[in-house]
């Protein structure tokens, strides 16, 4: 994966640039639309990277044990708590997507 060089983009710039990417995966109308941006800008490793961490949040939220989502997935412990922190005192995000993707079906 590359590595990334904080010193390179200001906080603000990252935040802009962050905001610009999801104005664009907002214009993307389709599901197939979007999974095909994601595909060709993210690799095959950082695409599995974000849907485990997702996962585990659904898995969290689900009240699974450390020890469950471990088996299941094969992440560290220091990666479900990580998403665990972000879960409980985040900004939401995960928890509003998982309450949409739910909504969904």
């Amino acid at each position: 994966m590359t590595q990334y060089v904080h010193k390179r983009f200001s906080i603000d710039e990252q935040d802009r640039l962050l905001g610009d990417l999801c104005e664009v995966l907002q214009e993307l109308k389709t599901a197939r639309e979007k999974k095909y941006f994601l595909k060709d800008l993210l690799n095959r490793g950082e695409r599995l990277m974000i849907v485990r961490r997702f996962k585990i949040a659904e898995l969290l939220e689900e009240e699974k044990t450390y020890d469950e989502i471990v088996d299941l997935l094969r992440v560290s412990r220091n990666t479900i708590a990580r998403v665990e922190r972000l879960l409980n005192f985040g900004r939401n995000g995960y928890k509003n997507a998982i309450n949409k993707i739910r909504q969904a079906k």
